[in-house]
């Protein structure tokens, strides 16, 4: 199954995407995909059907879902529906072991109520562009829910969270997801070898099966595109961008890079400068 990581163009002035949609991106509709920023969906009227990670969800009129960062997910439907993708960056600019838990909002909480009156807010003024102070309100209320997300509904990641049964498609979707969350640090193979069941000594192979790759090759890949990303789309140096994705040295990123893309970071920038980045790694099926 191919997963394909979707790169995210934040609207002008916010640290964010927010859309409202009548029915999913043709582009992503039904389609597993993740990516970096969290995401909160809204549904205004009409049903969407939404799969993350392992469950199942039809959302229908006042429906609010939050997906978590790296989590493969899928929507589907004829709703009409608000979207809102974070940046990953932003979130942790205000608590830096956001990796470290999932936010979750439970039914009939507090929490919910209050996330379902933010997103509506916010559609409000989705619904009225010809306001031109609407990027302050809108980027209020992001800071508004955000708070919400953070400090009231973050859960402390457990290893059931990527877990999907010991099928060898819900042992590569839960290795794949460990390795999004826990890339920028040393990951040991015996931590995924625990994470589906399996005895280390005999996890290597397994894990091949499982990616088609090799695990040191599929972590520098993961971590390369990781640092790629943020080297093109905010104004950091080389160096800064390979240790901040768990590279310890930037030539070894410059290295992996023309690797992987047959060209340095700094030539792929000079490449790409004025023109919008789209990544060419995927997680590989």
């Amino acid at each position: 199954m191919m997963v394909n990581h979707q790169t995210i163009a934040y609207d002008k002035n916010l640290p964010a995407r927010i859309r409202l949609r009548d029915g999913p991106d043709e582009k992503c509709r039904g389609k597993p995909h993740w990516h970096e920023e969290l995401e909160l969906l809204y549904v205004d009227s009409g049903k969407l059907a939404v799969t993350a990670g392992n469950r199942e969800y039809t959302l229908g009129a006042g429906d609010v879902l939050c997906i978590n960062s790296a989590e493969i997910h899928a929507a589907d439907g004829s709703a009409r529906y608000l979207s809102v993708h974070v940046s990953h960056v932003f979130v942790k600019s205000f608590f830096d072991a956001a990796d470290d838990f999932c936010y979750v909002l439970e039914d009939g909480t507090q929490e919910r109520r209050e996330m379902v009156f933010l997103m509506q807010k916010l559609l409000a003024v989705e619904q009225n562009p010809f306001d031109e102070y609407n990027a302050l309100f809108k980027y209020s209320l992001l800071l508004k829910t955000l708070r919400l997300l953070l400090t009231r509904c973050r859960r402390e990641k457990q290893l059931s969270v990527y877990g999907t049964g010991h099928s060898v498609q819900g042992d590569a979707r839960a290795v794949k997801n460990y390795i999004e969350v826990n890339y920028r640090r040393k990951i040991m193979i015996a931590e995924l070898a625990e994470l589906t069941g399996c005895k280390p000594n005999g996890f290597t192979p397994y894990f091949k099966k499982l990616t088609g790759k090799r695990f040191t090759d599929y972590v520098q890949e993961v971590r390369t595109r990781h640092a790629l990303e943020d080297y093109l789309t905010h104004d950091i140096p080389v160096g800064e961008a390979a240790l901040k994705n768990g590279f310890c040295h930037y030539n070894h990123f410059t290295k992996a890079c023309r690797k992987y893309y047959g060209a340095s970071p700094t030539e792929i920038k000079n490449q790409k400068r004025g023109k919008q980045v789209s990544l060419p790694l995927e997680i590989p099926a």
